[in-house]
């Protein structure tokens, strides 16, 4: 599925413009890992774009959260390694390969960097490091976001601060689509 097909969906099956921007996000941070790891970067930017594609519909049933997505991927006949990933997020029995454990943490990274750029007079444009860690450390900054699963970035072989900086340059990748510029 090209790219804009696939946004085409996101918009389809998503109810909220917050959940669009936080799909494109994820996508932003999936493609720079990607490029990170020499891995297939089409692929990764879809599963951060369809991580979260029936979180509108399945919010208050985590059960079913990312299983109505993988059949929607499915229907649409996306690439198994997506549809594993897009379960993985919500179900770790899925997390089998790395772009299925990566998903993760790119999820909740994406989410403290949105976050933390709201706040910015220059939104995405030259953030750092040392400021999204500071905000990290702050329970009530974003406290929907899992600390955790960004820390987990270390079973990546990630450095917190080199997650952070990769996950700022995804974030910036996708910026001027989601309202993250000045």
């Amino acid at each position: 599925m090209n790219m804009s097909d696939a946004r085409a969906l996101v918009r389809e099956k998503t109810a909220k413009e917050i959940t669009v921007r936080h799909l494109i996000s994820v996508e932003g941070v999936m493609r720079r890992l990607a490029q990170h790891f020499g891995e297939d970067e089409h692929r990764w930017a879809l599963t951060g774009l369809f991580h979260d594609l029936d979180q509108d519909i399945t919010a208050d049933d985590k059960e079913r959260h990312a299983l109505l997505a993988a059949s929607w991927l499915r229907e649409r006949e996306v690439d198994d390694a997506v549809v594993n990933a897009v379960l993985a997020h919500a179900h770790p029995e899925y997390q089998t390969d790395l772009m299925s454990k990566a998903i993760v943490a790119a999820d909740a990274v994406a989410g403290l960097l949105v976050a933390a750029a709201l706040v910015r007079p220059e939104k995405a444009v030259g953030m750092k490091v040392s400021s999204v860690k500071k905000k990290l450390k702050e329970a009530s900054f974003a406290p929907g976001v899992n600390r955790d699963e960004i820390h987990a970035c270390s079973e990546l072989g990630f450095e917190l601060d080199a997650f952070i900086g990769i996950g700022i340059e995804g974030l910036q990748l996708v910026a001027g689509d989601i309202g993250l510029t000045p």
